[in-house]
């Protein structure tokens, strides 16, 4: 089975997908759709485990690692709730885009009369997006 689509945006005229099967009695779009599901879980799961570490069992109990594995867990979905609230869509990305878009800022912090300041350099490129994701997380927080 073989999927082509096309956007008039591509430089590449044709994305192919093809999906090898032994599941011949359900439709076509019903296998595209399931196997594009499993794939995306397959990303979820690489994301977790690079993004967040959540294969370290290196401690030597049981629970200790059920426990990183929860908190683990809790931090991804926090993630991908910050992500839905906050980052557009089209700039949607994995944690370690992310952590390398928002948090890799050369810069200082200032305290004056009780605030904190945040002085990011002049050349930051994503200066005006980082400064707009702040302004909504304020204003969410007031």
């Amino acid at each position: 089975m073989v999927c082509s689509t096309h956007t008039a945006e591509e430089l590449v005229p044709w994305n192919h997908a093809f999906v090898v099967t032994s599941l011949a009695s359900e439709a076509p779009e019903t296998l595209f759709k399931t196997y594009r599901q499993r794939g995306n879980a397959e990303n979820q799961i690489k994301e977790l485990k690079c993004g967040f570490g959540f294969d370290k069992t290196d401690s030597s109990t049981f629970a200790r690692n059920t426990a990183r594995a929860l908190i683990t867990g809790i931090a991804y979905n926090l993630v991908q709730l910050f992500k839905q609230l906050f980052v557009s869509e089209d700039r949607r990305s994995t944690i370690s885009s992310l952590r390398f878009s928002l948090f890799h800022i050369a810069g200082r912090i200032t305290w004056h009369a009780r605030r904190v300041v945040i002085h990011l350099a002049s050349n930051y490129v994503y200066k005006n997006w980082f400064s707009r994701l702040m302004d909504e997380v304020h204003q969410l927080a007031t």
